[in-house]
């Protein structure tokens, strides 16, 4: 017998090592950020930063996503992958608080994506603990500071103990020590140029606040968790601010020093909330300031149209926009200007783009916009195209067209909230033959300008003080007229002081009576003084009784009104009489109502109504921007709206020591009162808005000079002693601007009506109109053949209200036949439509 062992086992043996080698070959590669993670345990267990219950879970966390990256399909691995790495990144910095917060992200994202594929940008998850993970497109779900303590206020806020107590907990795990007492929550992933780990001022200050908040709520914690609160803001001072001119600055992020406006105001109202509940001194006094900050840049973020992010000038995303504006309302009763600024950027959401135009070369068009937006432009002289465009200047050109002719040219804009905006520009112009120059205008005789429907005006002491006013352009004033019972007719003095007004300037009297008549004889009296005021008053335009009513004397005082009204227009029809409405009283809409019903039954209206809008918007108040909601419940009940004489917040400002001698009643009021350059921004805003509506005929501000005589607030434009403020050139331009249609009011889009027009009478020379615009214009003015085609264009700009020019056409040689010019005209600010204008048919023989 043949023994075959020792073969067998030979065999065996050649078999096992093959299997030995074979094993060996298909061995797979380490995964990325394998090696490096398990280093980071090993050598953070052994410096003693590490315990070994903490190492060993993460251990099994590292081979599980190892795991998972060799085995699930592509678009799931690589969010593991990212995971995995930013765990391997803090090898050697890797401590205790670290790895439960790193390798329970790595954990969230084992889970996550064991099962399912990436979710949509921004995805929260929640962890077993409580933790929130928040999912970034390219990355991973992230470990995220500011939401969670953002979901500790939440539980805090809907009285949620086991909640709020978990979540604390957790993530006084992860908060990691800085010195000093202070304590961070880092952020793990890299972010605009930052490396990772990196903090958050503002994710620190909500987390001051919502450990502070949560202490309250769970008293059996309540010394951990104000300790942990203390530490949270223990890491701002210093370390996450900035400064700009104005004071301290939140940085969001430690790695920048940008100045962001959320992140500021954010800060400020945690931090108040954290020294309130803690009674921190250094933390209250920190806010503080951060809060004058944040009030003295507001104007930087803010275009006049839109919202800047940051003060690096990047227009804000809708939503931190909106976010922004939430902010400003819950500081709005700290600082009413913060009131106002909200204000503002709610606006802004609800305005679309708005445009001007400027010149640009044959081929091209030149256009501003006011907002960020989506812009298509279409026209049959080429392809269209859309763009997403920033506010600013831009030039869209296009080549010549192959065939002669007038191409029209359509532009619409959708803003960042959806609003859409068009306008039709001038057209592209290819003429017949030749080469095309555009030529210049020349002067030709004067012409006037049309006067604007829109004035301004401020109050006035005293007639002496009107040639201040007409050296401003104002073509209002407004004075207290007083009356007392019993009185008929006013004083001669009174009169003669009235009477003193130079024409040109048009009076609104505010009629003020001591008391109230509420019987007929004292109302008939009130009516005869008025209308005696009004027969011997020229300059008298418009008579409003004042104060304006609240609910309970609505009733009564519209009863006075409606007697004044007749009387007066018994006296002289063109006198104009109305109420006063304040938009800050309470319940505004219900006193306007239940006055303008009260009017209806006497059979009276409101020639003009006065309207004093409230500093900024709030509940049961009406601001500026409320204008059509008056005018709405007035034509309710009266069958018509009146014309507004709009009377802005008066704005008080600091008086310079050089001026301080005027003042001889006494220092100058100065509650609420700004520097000078900023009530010159405030007015003439003020005056640039209302004549954006066309339910403002006017605006009046309080007043024109200080009052030196008494401690009053100096709200004029004018010192006492005479020499101007700042607001008085800022006014003035603002009424310059008005008047020549220049000032942007977006939702409006304006068509341009020639001051003059004249056409040539011929062809015999080189054809020329005489144009003139009653807004700033852009014109093209064009010779066309009888089919339409032109032979000659010339294009350009022309001032609103200017002398008109002379516009003369390049010569042509033209063919015998029939031709006639064409005049197309278009709003250089605010475009709408096209005018389009158009000679009789001259011949050429």
């Amino acid at each position: 017998m043949v023994s075959v062992r020792g073969p067998v086992i030979a065999l065996l043996c050649v078999l096992a090592g093959l299997l030995v080698a074979a094993g060996a070959t298909a061995a797979p590669p380490p995964v990325p950020g394998e090696k490096a993670a398990l280093a980071a345990v090993k050598h953070a267990v052994k410096a003693g930063r590490l315990d070994r219950a903490t190492a060993t879970a993460a251990r099994a966390e590292i081979l599980r996503a190892v795991h998972l990256a060799r085995v699930l399909p592509r678009g799931r691995r690589e969010h593991v992958l990212v995971a995995l790495g930013q765990a391997a990144a803090l090898a050697g910095h890797l401590t205790q608080p670290r790895a439960v917060a790193i390798f329970g992200q790595l954990r969230a994202n084992d889970d996550y994506f064991a099962h399912q594929g990436a979710p949509r940008n921004h995805t929260d998850i929640t962890g077993p603990d409580g933790i929130v993970y928040r999912y970034f497109t390219g990355m991973c779900f992230e470990f995220h500071p500011l939401a969670n303590f953002s979901a500790l206020n939440a539980h805090v806020t809907a009285k949620d103990a086991t909640s709020t107590q978990q979540l604390a907990d957790a993530l006084a795990a992860r908060g990691v020590s800085l010195g000093k007492g202070g304590t961070g929550w880092e952020y793990y992933f890299h972010f605009e140029g930052g490396r990772p780990p990196w903090l958050s001022g503002m994710a620190q200050a909500v987390a001051a606040q919502a450990f502070a908040r949560a202490a309250a709520l769970v008293p059996s914690e309540s010394t951990a968790l104000l300790r942990e609160a203390k530490a949270a803001f223990g890491a701002i001072p210093g370390r996450l601010t900035t400064q700009v001119a104005a004071g301290p600055w939140i940085r969001l992020y430690s790695f920048r020093t940008v100045a962001i406006l959320n992140a500021q105001l954010q800060s400020v109202i945690s931090l108040e909330s954290y020294a309130q509940t803690t009674a921190d001194p250094a933390a209250a006094s920190l806010a503080s300031q951060m809060k004058q900050a944040a009030v003295a840049t507001l104007p930087r973020f803010d275009t006049g149209y839109w919202s800047y992010y940051s003060l690096a000038g990047a227009p804000a995303p809708l939503s931190y926009h909106q976010f922004v504006v939430q902010l400003l309302r819950k500081l709005a009763p700290e600082d009413p200007l913060f009131g106002a600024e909200a204000d503002r950027f709610a606006a802004y959401v609800k305005e679309p783009p708005a445009f001007k135009l400027g010149t640009a070369p044959v081929g091209a068009l030149r256009f501003w916009l006011s907002k960020p937006a989506s812009v298509t432009v279409a026209t049959a002289a080429g392809s269209g195209a859309r763009l997403g465009l920033g506010a600013g200047w831009h030039t869209l050109r296009w080549r010549q067209p192959k065939r002669a002719g007038a191409y029209g040219i359509k532009v619409t804009a959708i803003g960042p909230a959806g609003n859409r905006a068009s306008f039709a520009a001038l057209p592209l112009v290819r003429v017949t033959s030749g080469s095309q120059r555009p030529a210049a205008a020349r002067k030709a005789g004067s012409a006037t300008a049309p006067t604007p429907a829109f004035l301004v005006g401020a109050g006035i002491d005293g007639a002496a003080q009107a040639a201040q006013a007409q050296t401003l352009g104002l073509g209002l004033v407004g004075m207290a007229i007083p009356w007392q019972p019993g009185q008929t007719a006013p004083a001669a003095g009174l009169v003669s002081s009235l009477q003193g007004i130079p024409s040109g300037l048009g009076l609104v009297g505010r009629l003020i009576p001591s008391e109230l008549p509420t019987d007929d004889a004292g109302r008939t009296a009130l009516g005869s003084y008025a209308a005696s005021l009004a027969a011997q008053v020229p300059a008298l335009r418009d008579l409003v009784l004042a104060p304006a009513p609240a609910v309970g004397t609505a009733s009564a005082y519209a009863d006075a009104l409606a007697a004044v009204r007749a009387a007066v227009v018994a006296a002289r029809a063109g006198v104009a009489v109305g109420p006063s409405i304040d938009g800050s009283t309470p319940k505004p809409q219900l006193t306007a109502t239940v006055l303008a019903k009260e009017l209806a039954h006497d059979g009276s209206r409101a020639d003009v109504v006065a309207f004093l809008p409230a500093a900024a918007a709030g509940t049961g108040k009406w601001a500026a921007g409320d204008v059509g909601r008056l005018e709405g419940v007035l034509a309710k009940s009266l069958g018509s709206a009146s014309p507004v004489i709009l009377e802005p917040p008066a704005t008080p400002t600091t008086v310079p020591p050089s001026e301080s001698g005027a003042y001889s009643g006494g220092p100058p009021a100065t509650a609420g009162a700004v520097p000078p350059a900023a009530q010159a921004s405030l007015y003439g805003n003020a005056v640039g808005a209302a004549s954006c509506s066309p339910s403002v005929a006017g605006v009046l501000l309080d007043r024109l000079v200080d009052d030196g005589a008494t401690p009053q607030p100096p709200t004029g434009l004018f010192y006492a002693g005479g020499d101007p403020k700042p607001s008085a050139a800022a006014v003035k331009s603002a009424i310059a601007s008005a008047a020549r249609g220049a000032v942007v009011c977006p939702g409006t889009s304006a068509k341009v009506a020639p001051t003059t027009l004249t056409f040539p009478q011929d062809l015999a020379s080189p054809a020329s109109v005489t144009l003139g615009c009653n807004r700033d214009c852009l014109y093209l003015v064009t010779l066309d053949r009888a089919d339409g085609r032109p032979v000659a264009a010339s294009r350009g700009s022309l001032a609103g209200g200017a002398s008109p020019q002379t516009i003369t056409l390049p010569q042509r040689k033209l063919a015998a036949g029939r031709y006639r010019v064409d005049v197309r005209l278009v709003s250089g600010v605010n475009p709408g439509p096209l005018t389009r204008l158009r000679s009789p048919f001259l011949t050429v023989g």
